[in-house]
């Protein structure tokens, strides 16, 4: 099973989301975080720190965990990290990777997308508030 980091981005009380290319094999042109597979050598934060200068062109600074979840339908092991950007604005550096990126809350995330236009990661928070909800204050 493959371990992946969501990057969940904050500021200001809005989170970045991005529109995956509709170039990707699994979930094109679905509604989720940035994310990357979690190499032998690195942790979660080394993830996220290498893929927001790829995918975004900052430079992030983990915060905490905020949930782990298996996604038996995809093998994937999904860790949910919150971080904030130290340097940089984000950009589309990877446009095989991402079409377009939104700040938004949660809230307003989850009232505009259904579950047919987003990850299952997403899915799953969806229904688990107790998790994101103190970041949509």
């Amino acid at each position: 099973m493959k371990k992946h980091v969501a990057i969940i981005i904050g500021d200001k009380n809005k989170i970045l989301f991005i529109k995956r290319s509709m170039k990707k094999k699994t979930l094109p042109g679905a509604w989720s975080f940035p994310s990357g597979t979690i190499e032998d050598d690195e942790t979660s934060y080394d993830t996220l720190i290498r893929e927001g200068k790829e995918e975004l062109g900052i430079i992030l600074k983990p915060e905490k965990i905020l949930a782990e979840k298996e996604l038996p339908e995809f093998s994937v092991y999904l860790v949910f990290v919150l971080c904030r950007i130290e340097k940089g604005k984000p950009a589309i550096k990877e446009p095989d990777e991402i079409d377009c990126f939104e700040w938004m809350s949660f809230s307003d995330f989850f009232n505009k997308f259904s579950d047919n236009e987003i990850g299952h990661g997403l899915i799953w928070l969806r229904k688990n508030p107790e998790i994101w909800g103190s970041i949509d204050d």
